[in-house]
């Protein structure tokens, strides 16, 4: 009967009642860490970019996804902040634009909402960021691309124990 379990000695109620907390602490662990990879992968990396040239701005993180696997990814979106702060800063066109504001309108023009994605396989020590392929280590410069790529293998591939950029 229900009310002898409770007539008997305390380590007795304990045995009965540590399955039911055990699998209720369970259940409350596995929906905090699912509810926290959902926002993860709904809002992307909280200020992460992407940029795949010295000529274009860079872009806001809005997606990733299996970070430190053999596919790990993100997508990136170029936003209107996105493009107002590289206009101001002199990243677009490296300056070319006569003012901040023609900047901005020809920019967003021809890249407001465009995506880059970036994938990386972290076993191997590869990325893939837009159209370009790179192998860790690579040339931190904008001239090859491989300050990018290794800023985008850094996000996807925390735990990579090779060089990412060579001396």
């Amino acid at each position: 009967m229900p009310g002898q379990a409770l007539d008997r000695p305390a380590p007795y109620r304990e045995a009965l009642l540590a399955p039911v907390v055990s699998q209720q602490l369970f259940q409350t662990r596995a929906t905090l860490l699912a509810a926290g990879l959902a926002l993860l992968t709904a809002t992307g990396a909280s200020g992460a970019e992407l940029q795949r040239s010295c000529i274009e701005p860079p872009a806001t993180v809005i997606k990733i996804a299996g970070v430190g696997t053999k596919h790990a990814r993100a997508t990136a979106k170029f936003t209107e902040p996105d493009i107002v702060n590289a206009c101001h800063e002199g990243y677009v066109n490296q300056g070319g634009y006569a003012s901040p504001e023609e900047c901005i309108r020809d920019t967003k023009a021809s890249l407001l909402g465009h995506a880059i994605d970036a994938e990386a396989n972290c076993s191997r020590g590869t990325i893939k960021l837009g159209q370009m392929s790179f192998r860790m280590p690579v040339e931190n410069n904008c001239a090859s691309g491989g300050i990018f790529a290794a800023s985008a293998f850094t996000m996807l591939c925390p735990r990579y124990r090779g060089r990412i950029v060579s001396d």
